[in-house]
């Protein structure tokens, strides 16, 4: 029975997938290990066993083993030759497991004999991206963009054209799908390529749109907020991250906007927050301590980096930081003192006798 079922597992994982795909409930490692233990022993006594063959990829897949895997259909290579079936075992395990060198070897060996191109061609120019053939994967990929421009070829394209870096090429087909697929999640990296290509307002516009989409989203809104710190943003920004002031990471980032324009209680107010909910911290003590210092009080400024040496006294930065404010204060109390030492003269116009 447990062999039926193990083959019936096998057919399933070497059919095309299926809208209602049947998940097989996850066993534990050590079962699919003591299995293909008991597989091994068979094949070495039979070698040429398909079926074993068969068994043993399906048990090597369970526990990860890519090199294994490979090494299970070059053993029925030798035994039987190349097959078209088995060209295409090759082809699902090296892009499993990205062995795009090797995959890429396949297809310019195997590729015309056994007619790959028509279904593989995008698998073809992908291993050719990711193996570094920058040059070939260009120039296929523009060959096969002549016939081919349905919304998955324009996706396809984008992702290709921006992990060969071709800037150009990429904004423009991730513009093409942008006005077929505003909802495609690609349309994130063509608002952060339109921004670093300098389009700022178009770049921004883009993916406010995203980010609206995704409002629950708290990575996608925080990379989007980091783009309006670029920009220069600040109430923007705020009014983004204010569903997740919660986190200590926006608390600082809104701090800093506030810093940025100059709302010093406002950022003071903020920091406090974060330091009420823990005073054993050093990053938001560190970060109120260098506002009051920006904000010219001085003073204050001190109290809060003696306590960060009190929590620890390796705390060099601190300290050096103490000593530096404290010069500071004395070289403006002298300035302070000169001032009032120095005697103003005053210029009175010189009277002319007659």
């Amino acid at each position: 029975m447990r062999g039926s079922i193990i083959l019936f597992a096998i057919l399933l994982s070497c059919s095309p997938p299926q809208k209602d795909k049947i998940v097989i409930p996850e066993l534990h490692a050590g079962f699919y290990s003591e299995a293909l233990d008991r597989i091994n022993e068979k094949l070495r006594a039979d070698p040429d066993d398909q079926r074993l063959i068969d068994q043993k990829l399906f048990y090597c897949e369970q526990l990860d083993w890519p090199t294994t895997c490979i090494s299970a259909l070059d053993t029925y290579k030798q035994a039987h030759g190349m097959t078209n079936q088995l060209v295409k075992q090759y082809i699902a395990y090296y892009e499993k497991h990205e062995r795009y060198q090797l995959l890429l070897d396949l297809y310019d060996r195997w590729s015309e004999e056994y007619e790959l191109f028509d279904e593989f061609r995008k698998s073809y120019i992908n291993s050719l991206s990711r193996s570094g053939k920058k040059k070939r994967a260009l120039n296929e990929l523009r060959l096969y963009l002549i016939n081919h421009q349905s919304n998955q070829d324009i996706e396809f394209a984008s992702i290709q054209y921006l992990m060969l870096g071709d800037t150009a090429l990429a904004s423009y087909y991730l513009g093409k799908l942008f006005q077929i697929d505003s909802q495609n999640d690609l349309i994130w990296n063509y608002g952060q390529l339109l921004f670093q290509l300098g389009y700022q307002e178009k770049g921004l516009s883009v993916l406010s749109e995203y980010a609206d989409r995704n409002n629950g989203d708290f990575d996608i809104q925080f990379a989007f907020a980091s783009l309006l710190w670029e920009a220069n943003r600040n109430r923007q920004l705020r009014e983004t991250l204010k569903p997740f002031t919660a986190k200590d990471t926006v608390s600082y980032l809104v701090a800093d906007t506030y810093r940025r324009d100059q709302m010093w209680d406002s950022a003071v107010y903020v920091l406090e927050k974060v330091i009420a909910k823990d005073s054993s911290r050093r990053k938001p003590i560190w970060k109120l301590a260098r506002l009051y210092e920006d904000r010219g009080w001085l003073l204050t400024s001190i109290p809060y980096l003696e306590y960060l040496v009190d929590l620890n006294p390796a705390d060099t930065l601190a300290a050096q930081r103490i000593d530096l404010i404290q010069r500071k204060i004395a070289y403006l109390q002298r300035l302070k003192f000169e001032e009032r030492k120095t005697p103003t003269i005053e210029l009175k116009p010189k009277k002319i006798e007659n």
